[in-house]
């Protein structure tokens, strides 16, 4: 199979040619590994590979929509039989791997090919992909300038044509991010549509969803076919007919407007979307989010999976085996302790009922996915900043639509429809109500078609 057929394939596409015997899978995964090997020592965007494996079984594998489609597991949250989970960090490497993840699990059934798994920052923790455990993740499309996070080497691999689908984890904007930094589809599903056992009851209380990057918005459906708990069929129902009431945010929840070409991009996808028989009606967000309380949502997380690693280790770990950042977020949870996991549930709980009751009258609010260009490599990253306070406010300014729709639980996804004067992507973001997750993605199928 040519490179430039395979990587101008989306998943679907490519499982149909296998199917039709167009093309065998075994030419299917040779393709993917001709070019992870070409783009890779570029980008740093892969980490770990095992395409022994993924070739040993292309020959057997099952019938289905993305059945032989070459894919990448990101380094965080689930779990594969074949290669370790080191969520970015030096103190994980050497770990053994684990049974698959339930996720994991369902994609080998289907029949995709598993062939490594992606970059990281430590723990997924930062808003951008730099970890120092193995190195930066360098964009496709933007040269020196910062690929995303913290799904930063999925969006990678898949804009750069490696795979057409890679996982990728939302806890607070872990998809969408580098999505729009990008141009890839970036789609975070309602939070527990997606299973992340055994190992995890739930990712940061509910606020994390893991699910994949895509060029498409029929992969992400077929993906999620392949991973949701109940439910019918995204795929076949992505082409529905839809109208929705949707309300467009030129200000983000703190009030601030967004960059002169973001916010261009929002004003064309609104009239977009009015000329398809949507309604589109002003929205503004109900109030500020503090980024203090929510992290104290999701760090008691990194302490248990830190300290689960010194048992195992029968040591604490030492000072380099560990980030900066890493550090800081578990004295702060040390400080805090559980009274402050618990005053954020409770600030949680308020916030999402002034937040999802100005929802009532909506389906679906449109945002920008970003407020500005994504910014140069090594600019944003926590290390770069004096204090902690000074590398939030940078990094929630950079990226300040993201978060509620985490603590809402909702769909959200980062679309890239729109190009600046410099031919390249802009994101806009979908974000539907709580169990929304098809009207979001037909939504998006529908602009795709349309300006396809």
């Amino acid at each position: 199979m040519e490179l430039t057929e395979y990587a101008a394939a989306d998943g679907v596409g490519l499982a149909r040619l296998i199917a039709a015997r167009e093309v065998s899978a075994r030419e299917v995964i040779e393709a993917a590994i001709a070019m992870i090997e070409a783009r890779n020592p570029e980008l740093n965007a892969v980490i770990a590979t095992n395409f022994e494996a993924a070739l040993a079984g292309c020959d057997s594998l099952p019938g289905g929509v993305l059945s032989g489609v070459p894919f990448l597991l990101k380094d965080a949250n689930l779990y594969s039989c074949d290669m370790p989970t080191t969520f970015g960090s030096a103190f994980f490497k050497g770990d053994a791997p684990r049974p698959d993840s339930l996720m994991v699990e369902r994609w080998r059934t289907a029949g995709l090919a598993i062939l490594g798994k992606t970059n990281t920052p430590e723990f997924a923790a930062e808003f951008v992909t730099e970890p120092r455990a193995y190195g930066v993740t360098h964009n496709p499309h933007r040269p020196g300038m910062t690929v995303g996070g913290s799904s930063g080497g999925a969006a990678a691999a898949v804009a750069s044509g490696m795979v057409p689908i890679a996982h990728a984890t939302d806890l607070g904007g872990s998809i969408r991010i580098p999505a729009a930094c990008t141009g890839v589809f970036g789609f975070k599903p309602t939070a527990g549509l997606n299973p992340v056992g055994p190992y995890f009851d739930a990712i940061a209380g509910g606020l994390n969803s893991d699910h994949v990057i895509t060029r498409t918005v029929r992969d992400s459906a077929a993906s999620l076919d392949i991973t949701a708990n109940g439910g019918g069929s995204f795929l076949n129902a992505l082409r529905n007919p839809v109208r929705f009431r949707i309300g467009v945010a030129d200000k983000d929840p703190s009030g601030r407007a967004p960059g002169a070409t973001e916010r261009a991009a929002v004003h064309r996808a609104a009239a977009l979307l009015a000329e398809l028989g949507h309604e589109i009606v002003p929205y503004e967000y109900p109030g500020a989010l503090s980024t203090d309380w929510f992290d104290y949502l999701w760090i008691f997380d990194i302490v248990s999976l830190v300290e689960q690693r010194a048992r195992a280790l029968g040591r604490d770990p030492e000072r380099d085996e560990l980030e900066p950042l890493t550090w800081h977020l578990m004295g702060k949870a040390a400080q805090g302790g559980r009274a402050a996991y618990q005053s954020a549930q409770t600030a949680r709980a308020a916030y999402n009922r002034a937040y999802l009751g100005s929802l009532d009258q909506l389906d679906l609010i449109l945002t920008p996915s970003l407020a500005s260009a994504p910014p140069a490599e090594g600019t944003l990253s926590y290390v770069s900043f004096a204090n902690v306070d000074d590398w939030n406010d940078a990094g929630y300014g950079f990226a300040p639509y993201s978060i509620p729709s985490n603590i809402s639980g909702q769909p959200s996804a980062s679309c890239p429809w729109f190009r600046d004067e410099d031919g390249l992507s802009v994101g806009v973001q979908l974000s539907g109500k709580p169990g929304a997750d098809l009207a979001v993605l037909q939504t998006c199928a529908q602009v795709e078609e349309a300006m396809s």
